[in-house]
């Protein structure tokens, strides 16, 4: 038996190092889905995220709260912010994906069902894919300003 035997999906396939806000190439998209790894790290992350979220969806007369929802990412280099970002993107917009390999189209949010072990926050990352929430993505540091 060799190592490359013992992975799911093959290791000479292409592998994306660096996660970038503009590339959006279908099988890059659903790429990222596909093979994203909740970690319990990243589980509170989507939490806490999630939490402050659907606070302006519940109480949406509360404009105070409504205009405070903001999100601010650090880490170290390397660390998965733009991943994370992306990601949190794909199901804020429930961006559909799709499969050149074999043809298949899947939305955001049903990539999570097998990922998420927590019914309830499984429940929320749906509910998040039902809200009609607009998404702009882009690396600030790629745009020229004047």
């Amino acid at each position: 038996m060799q190592i490359k035997d013992i992975f799911l999906k093959d290791i000479f396939r292409p592998i994306n190092g660096v996660v970038k806000a503009d590339q959006m190439d279908e099988s890059i998209v659903w790429q990222e889905l596909d093979e994203y790894v909740v970690t319990k790290e990243l589980d509170q992350r989507f939490r806490k995220f999630l939490d402050t979220y659907f606070a302006s969806f519940d109480d949406p007369e509360d404009l105070v709260l409504f205009g405070r929802i903001g999100v601010w990412v650090s880490g170290f280099f390397g660390s998965g912010k733009s991943h994370f970002i992306k990601i949190l993107s794909y199901i804020l917009d429930n961006k559909k994906a799709f499969s050149p390999e074999n043809k298949i189209i899947k939305e955001a949010v049903s990539f999570f069902e097998d990922k998420i072990k927590d019914p309830m926050m499984l429940a929320d990352i749906k509910r998040t894919g039902r809200n009609d929430t607009g998404v702009i993505l882009f690396n600030i540091y790629s745009k020229k300003y004047y």
